[in-house]
């Protein structure tokens, strides 16, 4: 699991390495051991499984004393894992594994966090991703999101025929949409359609949406549109999406909504603080 990220990554620590790590080359041969620390207050570990593979390709041993998920506070028990290897192995690998899990475990905690907020309202509630992920990082703030207890959502275009705004105008009408999407679509796949308005989201359930995304709009008019879709059908998901924040998102908890999708989840990232030291 998870190989190809890791041999993606390995490559990236030798193109930083380039030819010689010239500060580093004097230790080769040299055999360290270390811990790798947490050094901010609080995190949900992310990227562990992923960091040991990689080092294993550089022939260096780690064991971690968290899992992937797991809730980790800064304080007297702090070292988070052990590594052991060639120093100059350790040095190179050092920066980019740092970052990995400081990358991973920054979306997993800020996902964790808005997880729990919903469950003190609505319980029921999923806390989703959406596309606007960091290029090139997508793979590992997707994983990481499950790492938070959050959905993933769509992992590409093929997952589900989301018919958006554009395809709307260039369809014609959410009918016509749906209606030319279901001639090619496999009886596996949902449809799922993003409305800007309560008319447009009546003409989806009419035409038998499996997930209707409400766009924009403000919380009173999101839930109100959303248990007008559920009457229509129960079956129906609703999802709430665009302009949503984490100081926001509790005015969009109503038992009518299923879902609420934030970009700001992955597409601003605060990392978590993670150091190497060597013993």
């Amino acid at each position: 699991m998870f190989e190809k990220l890791a041999e993606k990554i390995a490559e990236l620590v030798i193109e930083d390495e380039n030819f010689i790590d010239f500060a580093s080359y004097p230790l080769r041969g040299k055999m360290v051991s270390g811990n790798i620390i947490l050094k901010s207050n609080y995190a949900v570990l992310s990227g562990s499984e992923i960091v040991v593979k990689v080092l294993k390709k550089f022939s260096i041993d780690s064991e971690f004393y968290y899992t992937d998920g797991d809730i980790i506070y800064s304080g007297a028990n702090n070292v988070i894992a052990k590594i052991s290897g060639d120093a100059y192995n350790v040095l190179i690998c050092e920066r980019t594994v740092l970052n990995v899990l400081s990358f991973m475990s920054s979306v997993a905690t800020k996902v964790r966090k808005l997880v729990e907020k919903a469950k003190q309202k609505a319980p029921h509630v999923k806390i989703a991703a959406t596309r606007k992920t960091i290029p090139f990082s997508g793979e590992l703030q997707k994983i990481a999101i499950i790492h938070g207890g959050g959905d993933t959502h769509r992992l590409n275009l093929s997952d589900c025929a989301m018919i958006k705004d554009n395809h709307i105008k260039l369809y014609g009408s959410v009918a016509n949409a749906i209606r030319r999407v279901k001639e090619n679509l496999s009886f596996s796949k949902k449809i799922e359609v993003e409305v800007e308005n309560e008319q447009m989201a009546l003409e989806a359930c009419e035409c038998k949406a499996d997930i209707i995304m409400l766009d924009n709009f403000p919380p009173e008019l999101a839930c109100k549109v959303a248990e007008k879709i559920k009457k229509f059908n129960h079956s129906i998901l609703v999802e709430v999406s665009g302009g949503i924040d984490p100081d926001t998102i509790e005015s969009y908890l109503c038992e009518y909504i299923d879902i609420i999708s934030l970009g700001k989840i992955t597409s601003e990232v605060k990392y978590i603080d993670f150091s190497l030291e060597l013993i």
